[in-house]
């Protein structure tokens, strides 16, 4: 039956339980159904919400002897664990300048010679704590490829992009100026895909959970990322694996991101 025929369901006398398999229905619903569950000593139980899962960093504090619930910290609310991966952050991109800089020089040229326009795409993006900063990419896209449309994603087969863009998104090689973001402590090799402000004041309203991702920096790459999350993917998959990442982050689960982000290219487009 429906929701609305519980009452009239427990009163078969055939229930055992109930479980409800999602929380969103209003609280006082919520109540009235465990009410009505225990006139009829039928046991109810509710499975939690996914996301409540993941970031359930709940801890038990007192003040004067007064128990408060509270939200634990993350691996990096430490600040050793800051100082770490801020090291790890600066040798990397320092390398990954080196030895990615002929192939940007290249790259460059040939951007300028298939399509006019500048061979460096500066966006602003949300950083740390939600605040703008200007991200560094090789321009893969036509100059005029929002300029009917406004903001959007890019899509699979994208006609926006050049013909050399589409070899570049394919081997996350339009990324590589990004280098210099991390390098000024902008953005870090390892996190969350920061997302432009357009985006993020339309996602803060719409997706559970979306606001925490900008507890950190952004990074080059992301959990997400490596496991096919990015383009046209659900929004709420990538918060969960942003989540993830956050619960459960170490210099190991770092360097298993970055080597993960050279072999795998899906939905690189």
């Amino acid at each position: 039956g429906k929701p609305g025929d519980l009452s009239k369901i427990l009163g078969g006398g055939e229930m055992d339980e109930v479980i409800l398999g999602t929380l969103q229905v209003p609280h006082h619903q919520i109540s009235d159904w465990i009410l009505e569950c225990e006139q009829h000593l039928v046991q109810f139980r509710l499975v939690p919400d996914l996301f409540e899962i993941l970031a359930s960093r709940v801890h038990l504090d007192f003040v004067s002897g007064v128990p408060l619930l509270g939200l634990g910290e993350f691996p990096l609310d430490r600040p050793i664990n800051r100082v770490m991966k801020r090291a790890v952050d600066v040798t990397g991109s320092l390398m990954g300048l080196m030895l990615s800089s002929p192939a940007i020089v290249l790259a460059a040229a040939l951007v300028r010679l298939e399509s006019p326009g500048s061979f460096f795409y500066v966006q602003e993006r949300c950083g740390r704590d939600g605040t703008p900063f200007q991200m560094f990419k090789l321009r893969t896209m036509r100059t005029d490829a929002e300029e009917k449309t406004g903001p959007v994603w890019t899509k699979e087969n994208d006609p926006r992009r050049t013909r050399l863009g589409g070899i570049l998104r394919k081997f996350n090689l339009d990324e590589t100026p990004q280098f210099w973001n991390v390098l000024i402590g902008e953005m870090s090799l390892v996190g969350p895909r920061p997302e432009r402000p357009f985006f993020v004041e339309q996602f803060k309203e719409e997706i559970r959970h979306y606001m925490p991702r900008h507890t950190f920096k952004p990074g080059m790459t992301g959990w997400a990322q490596v496991n096919g999350l990015r383009g046209n993917t659900p929004l709420d998959e990538r918060v969960r694996y942003d989540l993830y990442y956050f619960e459960n982050w170490s210099i190991w689960f770092d360097i298993r991101i970055m080597i993960a982000t050279l072999i795998n290219f899906k939905n690189a487009y």
